[in-house]
């Protein structure tokens, strides 16, 4: 059973009851099609805390969305495929290749330059746009680069915050929703003030009640969906294991964050690496695998995977960082065995 989301608003403030950050996190893994564009954020609590400022959680928030809009570059500007230096001629043209975007698609020009210049720059967007600019230029890119109708920041925190810094988050949050044109869920309590926004409790789907409710969450501190057909921009070890792979004549037919349902009653997996023709997959695990319920999901998709006739290969992201030469080895035995009995059957 999943989440009962699509009926949720998104433009404005809710605050979310029942499934921990990790049920939470698994439950919209892959991204319905009927839901908005979900960005998870764990709010600094030293940060908020020290300043308890809502002009100051509004940055830390924008900065995310920011970040979000920055590593999915390639998404919204093709083009920035074939760019990979930061000379001022590369410069120029990214900027004028953003503006051509914008031109075509109802984004602000001037913003999406900057963003893309600063993407390319690896840095942050120059500080000239106050923060109504920023919010509803990042929305709205958001928005078209995901084909979804809505942007809504997923709020939590490793440990409830105090009073004033409370206030400070429930009043960005309401900014947010009022004048940025973003959506905001807050996960738990001690996030936002009690009784401040209206409550939604979710039932906890069926498969994911195995997680102790006081677990400390494994999801990283920033999340956001992947595109289908390419590396997740935010794992590094993806992009730099997908410029290895692009490297091996092997490696051919693979794709990347493919979505696989076995059948329409069966719930929908997302999978890192396959090779749908072999029916080869291959999964990278980060630190967020290391959770109980991570873990017992794993397992659930590999048993449904391998039972419908696909070989799984596991990794760390470690031993692709530590090895990569071997784990590339393995990988090409199992898909060049899969290619052997295609052609010899029987």
């Amino acid at each position: 059973m999943p989440l009962p989301l699509p009926g949720l608003a998104t433009d404005r403030v809710l605050g979310i009851q029942g499934p921990t950050a990790e049920q939470f996190a698994v439950a919209i893994d892959p991204l319905p099609d009927d839901v908005p564009v979900m960005v998870g954020c764990d709010l600094p609590c030293e940060v908020i805390e020290a300043r308890a400022d809502p002009v100051a959680v509004v940055e830390v928030l924008l900065s995310v969305l920011e970040d979000v809009a920055r590593a999915q570059l390639q998404a919204w500007l093709p083009a920035a495929d074939t760019m990979t230096g930061t000379s001022d001629l590369e410069r120029r043209t990214i900027r004028r290749l953003a503006r051509e975007t914008a031109s075509e698609q109802p984004h602000f020009g001037p913003f999406l330059a900057d963003l893309a210049e600063a993407a390319l720059m690896g840095r942050p967007v120059a500080a000239r746009w106050d923060p109504e600019t920023r919010a509803g230029s990042l929305a709205g890119l958001l928005r078209s680069c995901y084909h979804r109708n809505a942007v809504v920041l997923v709020l939590r925190t490793a440990r409830p915050l105090g009073a004033h810094a409370q206030r400070a988050v429930g009043t960005a949050a309401q900014w947010l929703a009022d004048r940025g044109q973003v959506g905001v869920w807050v996960l738990g309590v001690g996030v936002v003030e009690p009784d401040r926004f209206p409550i939604v409790a979710l039932p906890v789907p069926a498969g994911l009640d195995v997680l102790a409710r006081d677990h400390v969450p494994a999801v990283p501190a920033v999340s956001f969906p992947v595109l289908a057909g390419r590396p997740h921009p935010g794992s590094a070890v993806e992009v730099n294991f997908e410029a290895a792979l692009a490297r091996c004549h092997w490696a051919r037919g693979r794709t990347w964050n493919h979505t696989y349902q076995q059948h329409p009653l069966a719930p929908p997996m997302r999978v890192d690496l396959m090779w749908p023709h072999e029916l080869v997959v291959v999964e990278l695990d980060g630190p967020d695998h290391r959770g109980a319920l991570k873990y017992a999901d794993d397992r659930r998709r590999d048993n449904a995977l391998t039972l419908a006739g696909y070989a799984v290969l596991r990794f760390t992201n470690d031993e692709v960082v530590d090895d990569l030469s071997l784990v590339l080895a393995m990988i090409e035995r199992v898909l060049t065995a899969r290619r052997h009995d295609e052609r010899n059957p029987g």
